[in-house]
């Protein structure tokens, strides 16, 4: 008997607010503290670690909005939407499914990009003059390159086609209750059904996500590596508090690609590569996007977490609002008891 995939979907969406909510949480605290807290991180890094949490909120608010579906069946998957702001067509959610994708792209772009700062840093600090002024703006086309890059991809080489529609009708029908073509999807059928050839189209598709992750991660393996290798060596003359600095920023940029690649990018990667291996599977991928989601909170959490100015920013403008609050309420009790002893004594006198 066919099960129906719309409790999963629900409860998937139900993570994916929740994840909106924790990241946003965190990552304006993240933000605030950055801005306005910590003194030791200053420049251009400082507006790196705000754009980068800014971009993962923004993430995340796209599954909180539109609660894009993912469901893997056979040979391939469809990503997709069953519920939407009325008023929008086909083809611009399927413009916006093809954006969340894109986003994901700038998110690990940024991440390449706070390496390759950190890098420079300590190792060539004649190159960072590419971070200051106007020729900062290479990242910010470095990040939309690769980000329009997957975004387009997506768009046109995962368009639904006739194959891809009756691959996936009956099987959309059964699990979600509604016909494949009246929704906005994104479609990956990795051999033909007839005869078994592969289907270039879609499988170039999965050579530039792959080719875009290896490019990145490539990047941030290669500056992390050297860091590692060379640091201590390298910040020897500094003092023993910068020391401890680098170190910490060191630190936070490895938690920060390590932890959402062992648990969250790499079992999405294994399921976008399963049609390949032609497994006969029905499996909603939905509480997977979601977990994903939750990326941005656990690396707003790393920082706070890892770099000892942001606990002690926290614990300060923490004290300020703490006082400041008492000082507030003691004044009222104070003003309280002024009138109540106003109000006494004529009671007093009338009652005498």
């Amino acid at each position: 008997m066919s099960t129906s995939f719309l409790h999963q979907n629900s409860i998937a969406q139900t993570v994916g607010t929740l994840s909106f909510l924790i990241s946003s949480f965190f990552g304006i605290i993240v933000i605030f503290l950055t801005l306005f807290g910590v003194r030791k991180i200053f420049g251009t890094y400082k507006y790196l670690i705000v754009t980068f949490t800014t971009v993962g909120i923004g993430f995340t608010s796209l599954e909180a909005v539109f609660h894009p579906c993912l469901h893997f069946y056979n040979n391939g998957y469809v990503f997709f939407y069953l519920s939407y702001l009325s008023g929008l067509s086909k083809e611009t959610l399927k413009v916006i499914l093809s954006m969340y994708t894109g986003v994901y792209s700038v998110t690990i772009s940024l991440l390449a990009v706070q390496f390759i700062y950190r890098y420079w840093a300590l190792f060539s600090l004649k190159h960072l003059t590419y971070f200051r002024g106007c020729k900062s703006l290479i990242w910010a086309v470095y990040c939309i390159f690769f980000g329009g890059i997957w975004l387009m991809g997506s768009y046109y080489l995962l368009e639904m086609d006739d194959v891809a529609e009756k691959y996936f009708e009956e099987e959309i029908l059964v699990r979600y209750g509604v016909s494949i073509r009246e929704i906005p999807a994104l479609t990956f059928v990795a051999y033909e059904p007839k005869d078994g050839l592969i289907r270039w189209k879609n499988a170039s598709h999965s050579v530039l996500i792959n080719s875009i992750m290896v490019f990145q991660y490539g990047v941030m393996i290669y500056c992390g590596w050297n860091m590692h290798s060379k640091m201590e060596e390298k910040i020897a003359h500094l003092s023993l508090i910068r020391k401890h600095h680098n170190r910490q920023l060191f630190k936070a940029l490895v938690f920060q690609i390590s932890t959402p690649t062992i648990f969250l990018f790499s079992p999405l990667i294994i399921f976008i590569y399963l049609p390949y291996f032609q497994i006969e599977l029905s499996l909603p991928g939905g509480v997977i996007m979601s977990l994903f989601n939750m990326y941005p909170a656990m690396d707003s959490i790393i920082i706070l977490i890892i770099l000892t100015e942001y606990r002690i920013a926290a614990r300060k403008m923490l004290s300020d609002v703490m006082r400041k609050s008492s000082a507030v309420f003691s004044a009222k009790s104070s003003n309280t008891s002024q009138i109540t002893g106003q109000i006494e004594l004529p009671t007093i006198r009338t009652m005498l």
